[in-house]
């Protein structure tokens, strides 16, 4: 009989270090490889044989959360199909550049906004502020969701907790967001359409009525390489602009 890698796993008698060490201290030793080796696949892969608790090890969800995800770009350019199946498998663990990358692709290729936006919401409850960016930006077009919008924005600029009390409004740290989130758009929309997704419609700001009768409003900063506006408004109704504006470009 033909044994699978998983059955030989199981069979291994345990390891001299499984043994010595509580099972959580030995999955958090393995969540550090996956976040630091420069190739975590290939070495996760490698560990799950040596003995049972390393195998189960490299299973868990806090391994998958701490997977480096950047350093896996050769298998996302050589076989993108097993690359997304990857991304699918540590999004369900939490791995928060897997939830950016999964929520960007269902919204901009899978025509599947009510599940995108769930990955990015893990993804920025996870810290990650280009899912946050982008979060912000959907949800301000939707009736409901612009005050949640306002907050992931702010949370992005740094606003939220901070103690100045002013009603002025940055884009410093949104400038920077906004190229990145706009660069992983361009490529999962590159990559979905050409295997079989289909691009969607934009979303267009709402009616609501809002004008800003400051003449300095939106304008920048001297010497700064960023914008002033009045209040949270209009700072993210530029941010929308701009945006949307630069990721239509990369949709047929």
């Amino acid at each position: 009989m033909v044994m699978t890698r998983s059955a030989v796993a199981k069979k291994k008698s345990r390891s001299a270090l499984a043994v010595a060490l509580p099972r959580e201290v030995v999955v958090d030793i393995v969540g550090i490889l996956a976040a630091s080796s420069p190739q975590p696949m290939a070495d996760l892969c490698n560990l799950r044989p040596t003995c049972k608790d390393m195998y189960g090890a490299s299973k868990e969800r806090h391994v998958g959360r701490r997977l480096a995800l950047e350093k896996e770009r050769t298998m996302k350019w050589r076989d993108n199909m097993a690359y997304f199946a990857m991304l699918e498998n540590l999004a369900d663990a939490g791995n928060p550049e897997a939830c950016f990358i999964v929520g960007l692709t269902l919204v901009f290729t899978r025509h599947n906004k009510q599940r995108g936006l769930v990955c990015l919401d893990q993804a920025a409850a996870g810290g990650h502020k280009e899912a946050a960016y982008v979060l912000g930006m959907l949800l301000y077009t939707l009736k409901d969701g612009q005050d949640v919008a306002k907050r992931y924005i702010g949370e992005v600029e740094g606003d939220v907790g901070c103690n100045k009390v002013t009603t002025e409004k940055t884009n410093w740290e949104c400038r920077k967001y906004k190229q990145l989130a706009a660069n992983a758009v361009r490529e999962v929309a590159w990559k979905g359409i050409t295997n079989g997704g289909q691009p969607v419609l934009l979303p267009m700001l709402p009616e609501d009525g809002h004008r800003c009768t400051s003449a300095r409003c939106g304008v920048p900063e001297d010497w700064a390489d960023y914008d002033v506006f009045c209040g949270g408004d209009c700072r993210i109704r530029h941010e929308c602009v701009e945006f949307f504006g630069q990721v239509s470009r990369y949709l047929p």
